[in-house]
């Protein structure tokens, strides 16, 4: 079918008797721990409505007690509007599709790009619940490391929610509602359901589904643009002290990494904790930790070099910046009117709250000063996730505010630095995300990986986090090089670093992370690792130009930076492969994903490809690649109008 084809087929069903509704009343509970969520929902007083008459472009729905007007628009795209007058609050919505269809998007998936078959949350929450974590380490602890392990997908979280989705077959929806949602992907049937009546459903039609996703991108906001400065090399995270801070950026240049800036979490001070190394939440230049910090700010400038810090929704408790907060009434509540305290890791925190202007306000001119005025170049911007259903907030009723809390926390940060004049020089990077968050961040970071290879929350699961969230309208997002999340004996190898720092050359960002227990994992300038790690930073820099033409693509197209490899080729193999992305149109990226690997499988759509550092011509198809250490695994289209750049980049001969 052609777009206008796609279009009639759901209004059509409308009036035809395969489009029904089913509305109830209802009352859900929640139960958060570390900001994962069980909930369950008691509805009653449940009416199916079905086709009752169409007057134009306004269909009725009833079954005789119980009315719900639809009214369909059509500029830009097919638009549902709903209106029921009476007191009901929960809506599933059915729709027949078709038959075979490989669905993809509702935000960030980290184990299943195709969500064909699935029932999938729409529900900011943590990855990483507790229980599953301690399941995964027992296993491992009794049978070794397994990197193909996942749970159940329907104990599935995630940090970026998105209401929408994109099918093989050339149609998306985006559902404009807040609340906590479902939507079951069965064959030839798609439901939808929310916990509130939604505003309206956008139903997209396009050509293919690389025009999809340029479509969702506009509709949920373009990202403002990446400062140039993050193009120029690795953002490197080092933490420590001043001391640390000066020796090891010495260091760095002298073994010729190419720096575009350092990136210390605990500038603003740090707690040992059970868990690890942890940025004190008290967002203050720590002038005992680093000494001098405004000064080497500014050499570091004059170098050419930017300096990046932390910032996320808490504030520790007993902290000044809490004791602030708390007397001023800035922090969310209990509804015996105390402090609502979270716990994310070890110790207890209050929540700002985002929804009082005064507290809004507030925290935004923390970041303008404290940090843009003291000569910070960007941030972190974490967390975002942990809005608890029974506190009590400002703004009004916290379940229906949930998944609204990291749009306005990308929101704030992006108003200090409009306010501030700095929108081409601050680069913010956001792990929550829900709907037009993305309009406010320059970019989606895939959260906090496992230092591992695993499929569930390591190295293995980038890939689909980052497609899945391309197909969701996101269109810049980058992934800790290393990963993050140190647990028990999982700890981090020189390999793994290695590894990953391979397939981030061909990604947006170039960012490492030293993890929540530094000493406990291999680092970038670990004499195992800083060769490579210089090489590839290198490497980054140099596809500036061919990176740029991307970024402008996103920018100015809509069009994903790092693209599923169905967007441009409608092969069999392109519709479920997730080893594997496009960057941009002209790179394929097929990254080393397994450990002691020296060689694999690599996918080539049909055209003719040149392997990247060999020179090495490959027809479509799937090829037995060698994969030594130290020579990122990518091929180029051999007519790209880039291929003078791409055959001038060089390695030294891997391992």
């Amino acid at each position: 079918m052609d777009r206008e084809e796609l279009a009639r087929y759901f209004v059509e069903q409308l009036s035809n008797g395969e489009c029904y509704l089913i509305v109830s009343k209802g009352k859900a509970k929640y139960k958060m721990s570390r900001g994962s969520f069980k909930t369950k929902d008691h509805a009653y007083d449940s009416h199916k409505l079905t086709f009752v008459s169409q007057d134009g472009d306004r269909y009725l729905f009833g079954d005789g007690r119980v009315t719900c007007e639809i009214i369909a628009t059509y500029e830009p795209c097919l638009k549902l509007h709903f209106h029921v007058d009476y007191p009901y609050n929960r809506f599933t919505i059915r729709f027949k599709t078709f038959s075979g269809e490989h669905i993809y998007g509702c935000g960030e998936q980290y184990t299943t790009l195709d969500l064909h078959g699935k029932q999938v949350p729409i529900w900011v929450s943590e990855h990483q619940a507790i229980l599953k974590i301690a399941k995964k380490l027992l296993h491992e602890k009794l049978h070794g490391p397994d990197p193909d392990r996942v749970s159940a997908y329907k104990n599935h979280q995630t940090y970026c929610s998105v209401p929408s989705f994109v099918s093989s077959k050339h149609y998306a929806f985006y559902c404009h509602e807040d609340s906590y949602g479902k939507i079951f992907f069965r064959d030839g049937e798609v439901l939808i359901h929310f916990r509130q009546f939604p505003q309206s459903i956008s139903i997209l039609t396009a050509n293919n589904t690389r025009e999809l996703a340029s479509k969702l991108c506009y509709l949920v906001g373009i990202s403002p643009r990446i400062p140039d400065w993050v193009n120029d090399g690795a953002i490197l995270a080092i933490q420590g002290g001043i001391d640390v801070l000066r020796r090891k950026y010495r260091e760095a240049k002298e073994k010729g990494i190419k720096v575009a800036a350092l990136w210390a979490q605990d500038w603003c001070g740090h707690v040992v904790t059970s868990f690890g190394y942890q940025v004190y939440w008290n967002w203050f230049a720590d002038e005992e930790l680093y000494k001098g910090l405004s000064e080497f700010i500014q050499e570091l400038n004059a170098d050419g070099v930017r300096f990046l810090g932390y910032i996320n929704t808490f504030l520790k408790e007993g902290s000044p910046l809490y004791n602030e907060a708390k007397k001023k009434g800035f922090l969310v509540k209990h509804k015996d009117g105390s402090v609502y305290l979270i716990q994310s890791t070890t110790f207890d925190a209050g929540i700002v709250d985002l929804t009082n202007p005064t507290a809004y306000d507030w925290y935004k001119e923390i970041m303008k000063k404290n940090m843009i005025g003291y000569g910070l170049s960007g941030w972190m911007a974490d967390f975002g996730e942990y809005l608890p259903t029974d506190s009590v907030v400002y703004g009004g009723d916290p379940e229906k505010l949930h998944n609204r809390w990291p749009t306005l926390w990308a929101k704030c940060c992006r108003d200090a630095i409009n306010e501030s004049g700095k929108d081409d020089e601050i680069f913010i990077f956001n792990r929550a995300a829900y709907g037009h968050t993305l309009q406010y961040t320059n970019s989606m970071w895939n959260g906090d990986q496992h230092v591992d290879y695993s499929d569930e929350y390591g190295l293995g699961s980038v890939i689909p986090a980052t497609l899945s969230l391309s197909c969701s309208g996101c269109g810049i997002i980058h992934s800790d090089i290393g990963g993050y999340t140190t647990v028990m004996f999982m700890k981090r190898g020189p390999e793994l670093l290695r590894r990953w720092s391979e397939m981030n050359v061909f990604t947006p960002v170039f960012r490492t992370h030293e993890g929540n227990r530094p000493k406990d994992n291999a680092q970038y300038d670990d004499p195992e690792v800083i060769e490579e790690f210089a090489q590839n930073s290198r490497l980054f820099a140099q596809l500036k130009p061919y990176r740029l033409h991307v970024l402008n693509q996103y920018y100015n197209e809509g069009l994903p930076t790092m693209r599923p490899l169905f967007f441009h080729f409608a092969e069999d193999e392109a519709f479920v492969n997730q080893r594997e992305y496009l960057f941009g149109r002209d790179v394929l990226v097929a990254p080393v994903l397994r450990d002691k690997k020296q060689s694999q499988e690599v996918y080539l759509p049909k055209e003719r490809w040149v392997q990247f550092f060999t020179g090495k011509t490959y027809e479509g198809g799937k090829h037995t690649i060698e994969t030594p250490l130290g020579m990122p695994i990518a091929f180029y289209r051999q007519d790209s109008a880039f291929k003078e750049l791409f055959e001038s980049l060089s390695v030294k001969k891997g391992e």
